[in-house]
């Protein structure tokens, strides 16, 4: 495995001026990765175990983590597809220049003809929707194009905004999870406050080096109903 965190150190995450924003303004508005590094760490480890070529997300954000992923798998494909959220801060889109990108939302028929057109894709991340019923509507159309991996951001539920990711993934059903649940060390935090849960139909996982220690569920969470 290559050394992620040192490839990795110059792009921020979540930390903790990223939560002191959000608990003030209800909102993350920084230009960043909203991620928990610790679990970017895994999902990079889980990318490379996995030999994972091709890459969608939907929910980009302002494009860090795409971007960051892309300069460090060079994949063969990338695309996202985003409805602009970011723009209502004054920030902007940076994308990779080889990436297809959609600009809209992911329930609007014409980015069902934009996935088609993508064929078969190794990793979705779904990042978009947090409520219940636009989580379970981005699965559901995924799951009707090819791909490998579904993956999906904030399923710890720690928060009221993300508490319909979490519902998803508890009811989720069929095929096999993997769970990247790690301790928030950039908010000096023993547990997640994200998560990310990756599903596939098949159950074909690599799970050799991606996963450094047991899952770190914030206090009274759980994977389980």
């Amino acid at each position: 495995m290559r050394d992620y965190r040192s490839l990795l150190a110059g792009d921020p995450c979540w930390d903790a001026t990223t939560q002191a924003r959000y608990e003030r303004l209800g909102e993350a508005a920084q230009d960043r990765i909203l991620q928990n590094r610790e679990e970017l760490l895994a999902l990079c480890r889980f990318i490379e175990a996995n030999r994972v070529r091709s890459y969608l997300e939907i929910g980009t954000w302002t494009g860090r983590l795409l971007s960051a992923l892309h300069r460090l798998f060079a994949f063969d494909r990338v695309a996202a597809c985003d409805d602009g959220y970011c723009r209502r801060f004054g920030f902007s889109h940076h994308f990779p220049r080889d990436a297809r990108v959609f600009l809209g939302s992911s329930r609007d028929p014409a980015f069902e003809a934009f996935r088609a057109s993508l064929g078969s894709v190794d990793l979705v991340l779904i990042d978009g929707d947090h409520g219940y019923r636009g989580v379970r509507a981005d699965f559901e159309m995924q799951r009707r194009h090819p791909h490998r991996f579904l993956a999906f951001h904030d399923i710890t539920g720690a928060n009221r905004h993300t508490r319909g990711v979490a519902r998803f993934w508890r009811e989720l059903r069929g095929g096999s999870k993997v769970e990247l649940v790690l301790p928030h060390r950039e908010l000096g935090l023993p547990y997640s406050t994200m998560g990310i849960g990756i599903w596939s139909a098949s159950g074909a996982f690599r799970l050799d080096g991606v996963l450094d220690g047991p899952p770190a569920w914030p206090p009274g969470g759980s994977a389980e109903p």
